[in-house]
Order: C-alpha cells, then structure tokens, then sequence
C-alpha cells in the first residue's frame, strides 16, 4: 500500500491480516496488523502473491472429484485439483485446468479451456510482471461452453461462474472474476472482461466486447460487434461500437443510408 487513503480501508477492514508498505507510512497502519516494509509495495505484494500461487499454497476450495457417469474424452487434458459432477462432458482436445468444478451436465466443448490463467500484467523497473491468478471456474448445472471457447480463472482465491445452462460458444471468452447469470448466451468469438458481472437471460452477440468491472441487467440484448464501456439496464437492447439504444442507432443508420442515395 503506497498512498494513505488505502491504509484507512485496510486498517478497518478485519479480513487483511498483514499490509505491505512504505517505510514512511508504516506509522499509519493499525498495531494489530502486520507489517511488512517495502520501498515497492505493489511489486513486494504480487511477488509473494505469485509464489503463494506456484507453491499451491493459495487456491480455491473444493474437493477433488470425478462422478463416474462423467464422459471424459481420452485426447481432453483434465488437471487433479477439479471436481466434475455427474453426466459432465468433456470433449476431444477440451483443457479443464486446477480450481474448476464442473456441476450436473455441464459440458466442455473440443478444444475449449477452462480455468486459463487471465490477462493481468504490471510493469516494474521496465518490465513487464506477469501476475498468477489463484483462482477457479464453475460452471454450474447444464451450462455449455463450445468449440475454443475460454474461461479463465479468478485472480484471487474466488470463482468465475458462469450460470445456470447458459453459453459461451465457439471461440467466446469469459475472462477472470466475472458472474454470468442463468440462461445467457453469449455468442462466437464475444468477449466479457474482467470482474463483470451479468444478471439472468441476456444476449451477447458475435464479436460483442464487453468492458470490464461492468453490471449487465437482467434480459439485456447487446448486438453483433458492440462495444460496451458502461452498465446497461435490465432489459435495453443496444448495438454500435460505442453502445447506445438500439432503436435510435437503426433510426440513425437508416438517416444515414437515404442521404447516401
């Protein structure tokens, strides 16, 4: 922690035990936590989160389990630290990576990867820091994730979920920490960044991007090739890179196109 505002958070917060700092705001943090002195206290954190990670010695809970009613395909790569519920499919060359449970019929499509590691990098000193993510994927009851499609894991010790037999299909990404709800369908080669989180029954179209740390409302429909920079409403339908009202972005294409006649 390198600026005071963040050392008021955390010395209330009952949940961090220990906090790494400067020398000069060692004074300001709570005589009940510990201490550790950094002149780099972001880069001091990520290298011990990072050897936590590589030692196994932070990872989601679960316990290791295969139901032997799943069908695991022999060319699928399937880690120990998983645990695959009953009538789970796994298909041809299908990666099911440590941290992951895959409940009731949940199905992993050819070639796709579940519980990649995520897109997180700092830079230090001129470099480019590569951060381990320490967490996991479920994919609860009856949800499908098609032909090259990927999830990648929570950076932390949490789970990226997606709902109740929703769908990332072929060569989507569902990238670290986000909660997709139940029964959505989120379209060939659409992306959802990082920690946002999608209520029940909305739409992603193809080659939708979605930003990150975002709130997607129940019943959304985001059409082909949006982009969305902001949290939508239950229910809008938006399309156009950026996003608006779907109706008004037709109407205006349709403005557009007669006075190009």
């Amino acid at each position: 922690m390198a600026a005071d505002k963040y050392l008021r958070q955390v010395n209330g917060n009952p949940a961090i035990a220990c906090v790494v700092t400067t020398e000069a705001l060692a004074g300001n943090v709570d005589v009940a936590k510990g201490l550790a002195i950094s002149p780099t206290p972001e880069k001091a954190f990520y290298q011990l989160h990072n050897r936590l990670v590589s030692e196994f010695q932070m990872r989601p809970k679960l316990e290791p389990f295969v139901d032997p009613s799943a069908r695991i395909h022999p060319s699928a790569y399937v880690d120990k630290y998983v645990c695959i519920g009953p009538e789970v499919v796994v298909e041809p060359g299908a990666v099911v990576l440590g941290g992951t449970i895959l409940k009731r019929g949940a199905l992993v499509g050819p070639n796709a990867v579940i519980g990649a590691d995520g897109h997180f990098y700092k830079r230090y000193d001129g470099h480019i820091f590569r951060v381990l993510h320490a967490g996991g994927v479920v994919l609860e009851q009856n949800a499908q994730v098609l032909s090259g499609g990927v999830v990648s894991k929570a950076l932390h010790t949490d789970f990226t979920v997606i709902g109740l037999e929703s769908v990332v299909s072929i060569k989507a990404h569902v990238a670290h920490g986000c909660k997709i709800g139940h029964r959505c369908i989120i379209a060939g080669n659409a992306q959802v960044s990082g920690y946002t989180e999608m209520d029940n029954d909305v739409w992603i179209g193809p080659s939708a991007t979605i930003g990150n740390l975002l709130k997607i409302g129940e019943g959304a429909s985001i059409e082909v090739g949006s982009v969305i920079i902001e949290n939508l409403d239950a229910g809008r339908r938006v399309s156009g890179n950026f996003a608006i009202d779907h109706r008004s972005n037709m109407m205006d294409f349709a403005r557009k196109r007669r006075r190009g006649r």
